[in-house]
């Protein structure tokens, strides 16, 4: 019994220490940018985060997507690309010109990195929703043409949509 006593004091002295220095450690944390963390980034956020690469209209990399509904659930997206090539073995090393991978926005909301042209998304939630595919380098960098993203867009329809009004 006087084991208990004597140990329970460091015990309470012990979690008051480890709270603290939790409260004094994690600001340090708190602001830190997330490198690709699992949950949806938006696009504004994303891109201050990576950066961009302004290129040349004259052989600049070029982006167009098709969007089908798969018949056993989700979306089958297809991109077609000029002056570009996936490589996704490069991906986080150096830029390296009219190379790279895509970045898939949903609402505007980063929902995946894309390495090759065909991608299934999943189901989206009912209603009209705006899919966007973005150019990126190797270095996460976007592609730029005169400050606008190098991108196809699309506009989906998910689900049946209920009227509004009375």
């Amino acid at each position: 019994m006087s084991d208990i006593s004597l140990r329970l004091p460091y015990l309470i002295y012990l979690s008051i220490g480890s709270l603290l220095l939790g409260v004094l450690v994690a600001p340090a944390f708190r602001d830190m940018p997330p490198e690709e963390a699992p949950v949806a980034q938006g696009a504004a956020a994303h891109d201050a985060m990576h950066g961009s690469i302004e290129v040349s209209p004259v052989g600049a990399p070029e982006v167009a997507m098709d969007i089908t509904k798969d018949p056993t659930g989700g979306w089958n997206i297809t991109l077609r690309t000029g002056n570009f090539a996936f490589t996704p073995a490069a991906v986080n090393q150096a830029h390296t010109p009219n190379t790279g991978h895509a970045h898939l926005y949903v609402d505007g909301v980063k929902m995946a990195r894309l390495y090759g042209p065909h991608f299934h998304m999943p189901d989206l939630a009912p209603g009209q929703h705006e899919v966007t595919v973005a150019l990126s380098s190797n270095d996460h960098a976007l592609y730029m043409v005169d400050g606008v993203r190098i991108e196809a867009r699309a506009i989906v329809m998910q689900g049946d949509v209920p009227v509004s009004g009375s």
